[in-house]
């Protein structure tokens, strides 16, 4: 029987020391910083700020540690274990791709490159089955992540489009610290002392051959430190419908990773299957959903009635009297909203009691009301996505740093040329 008790009491106890590990705390300061330039743009866009850094920060390491708990019950569930598993070649190469596309720093290109490089030369000592085990485990946490918190700090950006002008959209930026345990291998003699003893049927991703082949195997429990990131843009639907498609998708793509590894760690030719599997999966999800973006209809376009909110300010009017993300408001204490900047005439007269009509993304219509008696009312707190093509807009770029330099350097001497 598999003594998953015990298990949990071992990965609680060695939790601790992983969030000890100074890396630990430097990701959650990259999580910080991420928050706080996501603060100043949305000033810039705006002139208000909706998301709070430290506040972001917390959860963001709140929800990594839960997620550090469920990924080492992975990993030792299935016995995926480091050892051999190359993770000192991994790390450069991925910084090496991040530099042509940031989104290539994933494991899932450097760890399947590595995987095939292996395989076909034999230059690199490598346990793929646990390579790309660990890839798959880190994908598997990683989804959980984005489905239960990718939606909770949700940034309103505006965007240009090439059919409707400047539209607006929502920002999915998330940055995870995740304290695991993993796996190691030790070989030898050892005194049976404070040890588990493990079902026949484990592990489920057997370790290499040479390692198997030895008798006194015992596996023991490290603590590391992980760092997942999420980063997405929700132009065609809502944040949390956006998370839920995202995390689906990834969760499929690591089941399969998973079961790909368990079968390599028995037959070599689904090593090569899990070791294409993993980059081409993975790209296969992001070409697949940008496409997908690309040819729906966007959200939060600027109507020709009324003004839509993009946003809603917490604690604000608007938020107590029940508008949402996506309502189209028509009139305003009996005056329609066509004009751009119509709301905040209305508003400038400090009314002490508003109403309001709004239709929402489903047609319903709205009617609703708010007082605040006698000081009045000098702000709905809402974002709006504007009318008209002017105003400050985010230019999604690609590429990496390399990309960007290169790009410049052939600007400059074609410059050059011209002159």
């Amino acid at each position: 029987m598999f003594p998953l008790g015990r298990i949990l009491v071992l990965i609680l106890q060695g939790i601790p020391t992983a969030i000890l590990n100074p890396f630990f705390w430097l990701v959650i300061f990259i999580a910080w910083n991420q928050a706080r330039k996501s603060a100043s743009l949305e000033k810039n866009l705006f002139g208000v700020t909706k998301t709070n850094p430290l506040h972001k920060a917390v959860w963001a390491t709140l929800f990594g540690i839960a997620g550090g708990i469920i990924g080492s019950l992975i990993v030792i569930l299935l016995g995926i274990s480091i050892t051999q598993a190359g993770i000192a070649y991994v790390w450069p190469l991925a910084i090496i791709l991040a530099l042509i596309s940031p989104h290539l720093m994933c494991f899932s290109y450097a760890g399947g490159l590595l995987a095939l490089f292996s395989l076909l030369t034999g230059l690199l000592d490598i346990d793929v089955a646990g390579l790309m085990g660990l890839v798959a485990a880190l994908h598997f946490v990683e989804s959980l992540l984005i489905f239960f918190s990718g939606h909770k700090n949700p940034i309103p950006v505006l965007v240009r489009d090439e059919r409707y002008g400047i539209i607006g959209g929502f920002s999915l930026q998330e940055f995870w610290p995740v304290p695991i345990m993993l796996l190691a291998i030790l070989t030898g003699n050892f005194q049976a002392i404070d040890m588990l003893q493990m079902p026949d049927w484990w592990p489920l991703i057997k370790p290499p051959v040479n390692i198997a082949e030895n008798l006194n195997v015992i596996y023991f429990m490290i603590p590391v430190v992980a760092a997942l990131g999420y980063g997405d843009i929700a132009l065609t639907k809502k944040p949390k419908e956006k998370c839920k498609s995202s995390a689906a998708n990834l969760f499929a793509f690591s089941i399969t990773l998973l079961l790909l590894s368990v079968l390599a760690s028995r037959l070599r030719l689904f090593a090569y299957a899990a070791a294409v599997f993993a980059p081409a999966g993975h790209e296969f999800l992001i070409i697949t959903g940008r496409k997908n973006e690309q040819a729906s209809e966007p959200l939060f376009v600027p109507p020709i009635h009324g003004e839509m909110v993009l946003d809603i300010i917490k604690n604000s009017p608007a938020e107590k009297m029940g508008l949402s993300s996506g309502d189209i408001i028509l009139s305003l204490n009996g005056q329609d909203l066509d004009e751009p900047g119509k709301i905040h005439e209305i508003l400038m007269e400090y009314p002490p009691f508003i109403w309001l009509t709004a239709r929402s993304l489903d047609g319903t219509l709205k009617k609703l009301e708010f007082n605040q008696f006698p000081k009045g009312i000098s702000d709905l707190g809402v974002i709006l996505v504007p009318k008209g093509n002017t105003g400050s807009y985010v230019v999604m770029e690609e590429g990496g740093l390399l990309r960007k330099k290169l790009k410049a350097l052939f600007k400059k001497r074609h410059q050059e040329e011209m002159t």
